[in-house]
């Protein structure tokens, strides 16, 4: 065993405490083969632990110096070169190094790349552990190989022992081990002989194991190198010594349970890995590795394999209390337990089966009955597909769907025929509606819907119908496929439209007669403007030398206050003009900035200030630009009729555009008194009005135009007092998804 006498320990700052959420970098230095089963299972096991427990981003980095076969101060010296080169301008959060050699090497490493970052290590041996220098930056653990215990629980397994054997590698690592572990087992000396087989070539080995007394046990540890100098990787030196005898193995380690061991105190190297995993974590998170002691891993557990037992007869009674046992091989009755009685109840209910048998058929007879009339009863077209699509029954109504005059491929297919083939040959032909009810029933065949619904118009026909498939609970599969007659409903559906869209037409005339008086004035101070220019163009040109600059001038004042004249009968005309709804990207910012401008001067003459706090690259949404700016219309008509009644000074309306969860928001909010809070809801109910010429209507319209562009509108208490209407519609990203 390696004992760190002295360590250059560079003291520097404490490295900072990560966020909670924050990226952490864990580097790993490792002396054995990374995938070796001790150290793959520390390491896997370490990086789960800190990926799990960390909340941010966790990067590790592993680092293999193979120190096990190669220890020499030229390999130290082009390690550490090396790696100075290789982390020159990288500092991670923690290092760790397992083993002590190998924290020889990451100390020298620190001072040099990483001054004040903690290190955290794995010692094989409790002593040179805590002969670790103490710094304030480093802190580990150490793992307790019980060989003594494990020696003592073979013993009582097997009292009749004569002979145990010690079986190690002769690499310089397991040199510097096998003092130690000899040291442990001399208790031993007056009970049973000790034989030394470490450090031996493998074929002197092979031919002393093999000579093994009947009254002998092994104990193995690792093997990274023989006698010879041949290396090995994992546990293939364990598997070649394993098959030389049939003695019993006994080890520390855990990673020969299940492999030929019998058992003993072992090291649960996963256990270590999640004992290490925890302290980085509390390292990560700032906690001082000075107020962290130095202890032994909470990884032992007595542990035997039931195989190996069992191999070598040795009774359970005999293991040691709190043993763990593993692998157990099942009994006859535990493998065929339910088997044997299953038998058993079988022959006692064979009669009865066949006479259940009896009643099922008639039970089958009576529910295959009741199934055809509740099938004959069923409204529209229904029928029965299996899981390939063919039809294995239909209702009467489908039956006579040819008779009716059924349109599109429902009269072309009958029982037994394939549904999905009829509409398939359909959508071939150029019916896109067939290929619809083809894409909704092969996803409820296939499972990757429950159920669905599609409606589609009959090619060359004023006939809508709706096809409904759901999936059928059993075990081949299948779906029923209803097919309902939809035309009535789709034309009241037409029919509703325009009426609704008439009544928004309607409701902006009304509007645009309430500002009849601010558009006159907004019209009549342009064409003032053009009266005086042009009047005073006709004098300037009366003059004997008239001044050309002058009457430019004059001429310029006319042509703009013609086009601010034209500009506001465009604004009339937009809001005036009736036809369908247009989808197409429209601004809100630009539809708000229209609307005060359109009642400004009403918004003047009545004393109040519009004020407007438009939210800057605003994303678009998709829509009909008439529709949108008339309920900014009436939110602000709305808004103005409220603070009519404050003083003057305090009649306010703010109209603002925010970004909401993907979602674009215009909020228009007044300073006037407000209404009951129950009331903010009946505001948008059909006929409800809080003004004595009011129809009650505009804003019932506007949530179903709101509503009709994917969005919602409602009213809520204004922080000022007053109320704040709020239209929230799905920007284009999101539209364009759905």
């Amino acid at each position: 065993m390696l004992l760190i006498a002295t360590f250059a320990i560079a003291f520097g700052a404490p490295a900072p405490a990560l966020a909670d959420n924050a990226p952490a970098q864990v580097l790993v230095f490792q002396s054995d083969d990374p995938t070796a089963p001790a150290m793959s299972s520390i390491t896997g096991e370490l990086r789960e632990s800190v990926r799990v427990g960390w909340s941010g981003p966790v990067t590790f980095k592993l680092e293999f110096l193979d120190l096990s076969w190669f220890d020499t101060p030229d390999y130290a010296r082009e390690l550490r070169r090396f790696y100075r080169a290789k982390y020159s301008s990288y500092h991670p959060g923690v290092i760790v190094a397992l083993r002590l050699d190998v924290l020889r090497v990451v100390l020298d490493l620190r001072r040099e790349l990483w001054s004040g970052v903690p290190v955290l290590f794995l010692s094989e041996d409790r002593s040179a552990a805590l002969a670790v220098p103490a710094a304030p930056d480093v802190t580990g653990i150490w793992l307790d190989y019980a060989w003594l215990r494990t020696a003592e629980s073979a013993l009582r397994l097997l009292p009749d022992t004569r002979e145990v054997a010690l079986v190690m590698g002769a690499s310089p690592w397991e040199r510097a081990r096998h003092d130690g572990i000899a040291r442990d087992l001399g208790p031993l000396a007056d009970r049973v002989a000790l034989l030394d087989l470490a450090r031996l070539p493998l074929a002197e080995l092979d031919r002393r194991l093999a000579a093994l007394p009947e009254n002998a046990i092994v104990l193995f540890d690792t093997f990274y190198m023989d006698g010879a100098g041949d290396r090995f990787v994992g546990l293939q030196a364990f598997e070649r010594v394993r098959a030389q005898t049939q003695r019993p193995f006994f080890s520390v380690h855990g990673v020969g349970l299940g492999k030929g061991i019998v058992g003993g105190e072992i090291v649960d190297y996963r256990r270590v890995g999640r004992d290490l995993g925890g302290l980085t974590l509390r390292l990560l998170g700032g906690e001082s590795a000075t107020s962290i002691p130095i202890r032994a891993a909470d990884a032992n557990a007595l542990a035997f394999d039931a195989r190996e037992l069992a191999l070598f007869r040795i009774p359970e009674d005999r293991l040691p209390p709190g043993a763990e046992v593993h692998f157990r091989v099942p009994s006859f009755w535990d493998l065929y337990r339910r088997w044997a009685a299953g038998a058993a109840i079988a022959v006692t209910l064979q009669t009865t089966l066949i006479a259940g048998l009896v009643i099922e058929r008639r039970r089958r007879g009576r529910a295959q009955a009741m199934s055809d009339a509740v099938l004959a009863s069923m409204v529209g077209f229904v029928a029965v597909v299996d899981k390939t699509g063919v039809m294995h029954r239909t209702n009467r109504a489908w039956a006579r769907a040819s008779r009716e005059g059924a349109p599109g491929p429902l009269d072309r297919v009958a029982e037994g025929e394939s549904y999905l083939g009829a509409f398939r040959r359909a959508a071939a032909a150029g019916d896109a509606g067939a290929g619809r009810v083809i894409e909704l029933v092969e996803g409820v065949l296939a499972g990757r819907d429950v159920e669905g619904t599609v409606e589609y118009r009959h090619d060359g026909a004023e006939r809508w119908t709706e096809v409904r498939a759901r999936r059928l609970s059993w075990k081949d599969g299948g779906a029923v496929v209803s097919h309902f007659d939809v035309t009535g409903r789709k034309r009241a559906e037409s029919q509703a439209r325009e009426s609704l869209s008439a009544l928004s037409h309607l409701n902006r005339v009304a509007a645009m007669g309430e500002l009849a008086s601010s558009i006159a004035h907004e019209i009549n101070q342009p064409l003032s403007a053009v009266l005086t220019s042009a009047q005073a163009a006709e004098i300037l040109l009366r003059r004997a030398a008239p001044d050309v600059a002058q009457v430019s001038a004059a001429v310029e004042e006319i042509v703009a206050g013609a086009r601010r004249a034209g500009q506001v009968i465009r604004r009339m005309r937009v809001l005036l003009k009736k036809g369908e709804a247009q989808r197409e990207r429209c601004d809100l910012n630009e539809a708000a900035r229209e609307v005060a401008r359109l009642v400004g001067n009403d918004a003047l003459l009545r004393g109040a200030t519009i004020a407007l706090e438009l939210a800057p690259d605003l994303p678009a949404v998709r829509g009909d630009a008439v529709q949108l700016q008339q309920v900014a219309l009436n939110l602000i008509s709305n808004a103005l009729d409220a603070v009519s009644g404050r003083p003057y000074g305090d009649r306010r309306v703010i109209v603002r555009t925010a970004r909401a969860d993907g979602r674009v928001a215009l909020v228009v909010e007044d300073s006037g008194e407000g209404g009951a809070m129950d009331d903010l809801e009946r505001f948008f109910e059909p006929f409800f009005t809080t003004k004595s010429e009011g129809l009650g209507l505009g804003l019932c319209i506007c949530r179903s135009i709101a509503a009709a562009h994917g969005g919602r509108l409602w009213a809520e208490r204004a922080p000022a007092g007053g109320v704040a209407a709020r239209l929230e519609l799905p920007g284009e990203a999101v539209q364009e998804e759905r």
